[in-house]
């Protein structure tokens, strides 16, 4: 169907997924979000897939757009905000270490948890959907779209799964480390390209630039992923972070067996109160 003034064309059966997205949003009791999962490789069309589906739902709310590559603001503005569609775009995180994604992670949960009332519409881009948690994904989704290349080469193909198989895909992954789109998908589809020809058009602010236009865009994509590696930096100069590195280097440096809590606080060089506070540190 052609949809908004932009004159661009979304699947029917996506149109009525995002219908149901705005319902639950919208309603007065119970209060909710909303949350769609875009996922798939740098490349393939997550972006401007987002920005059409955003652009749709605000003619259909008429909702601000704002999109932020960084997750610390975009939480400070959700929750000092509500009734939002708000797009974090995941800067090129596909070759961050595990910690990061931990770190990243942690925060979104923050996020979903802190502002579950303020009925925003939330459109997340993710490489990899697995590398996030089950109450991400699973729990607070409402459902995901995963893009592809149709044979490899033409970019903006999609498979959407709906919100009640996202545990079977998020647990086959677990268990067997597939990726198993077609076995749980709901339909397939295709997205037009919108964000070369339509961006500057959809009144998007963008990390708090209104109206940002295709080249705000790129700048600011770019100054996020060279902060991904001056925050490393900046991590690596806390001295919480160095004595935790140097316990890990202890730990690999231990002689086993050790058999009670004094010899691992005298080999680790800590008191021994402190190993018996581990085993009470919530988890």
């Amino acid at each position: 169907m052609i949809v908004t003034n932009l004159a661009y064309g979304l699947e029917n059966r996506l149109l009525a997924k995002l219908d149901v997205m705005i319902k639950n949003c919208e309603q007065k009791a119970p209060k909710r979000d909303a949350q769609l999962i875009i996922e798939g490789k740098e490349g393939e069309g997550k972006t401007s897939s987002a920005c059409a589906c955003a652009y749709y739902i605000k003619s259909k709310t008429n909702r601000e757009i704002h999109m932020f590559f960084n997750l610390e603001p975009l939480i400070k503005f959700a929750q000092n905000n509500e009734n939002k569609i708000i797009i974090w775009d995941e800067p090129a995180l596909d070759a961050l270490g595990t910690d990061w994604y931990n770190r990243i992670v942690k925060d979104m949960m923050r996020l979903l948890m802190a502002v579950r009332k303020k009925r925003h519409f939330f459109i997340f881009n993710f490489t990899k959907f697995y590398k996030f948690s089950e109450y991400i994904v699973v729990d607070r989704s409402s459902g995901l779209i995963h893009m592809y290349s149709r044979n490899g080469v033409l970019p903006g193909r999609f498979i959407y799964i709906r919100q009640k198989k996202l545990e079977s895909l998020w647990l086959s992954y677990r268990v067997s480390h597939k990726r198993s789109y077609k076995k749980f998908k709901a339909f397939y589809g295709s997205f037009p390209e919108v964000l070369e020809k339509h961006f500057s058009k959809m009144g998007i602010t963008l990390n708090g630039i209104k109206n940002a236009t295709l080249e705000d865009y790129e700048k600011e994509k770019d100054k996020a992923i060279a902060n991904i590696g001056n925050e490393k930096n900046k991590t690596n100069n806390n001295p919480h972070y160095k004595s935790l590195i140097d316990l890990r280097r202890k730990i690999g440096n231990l002689k086993m067996p050790i058999k009670t809590k004094a010899e691992l606080a005298s080999k680790l060089d800590y008191h021994d109160r402190n190993i018996r506070n581990w085993a009470k540190l919530p988890e």
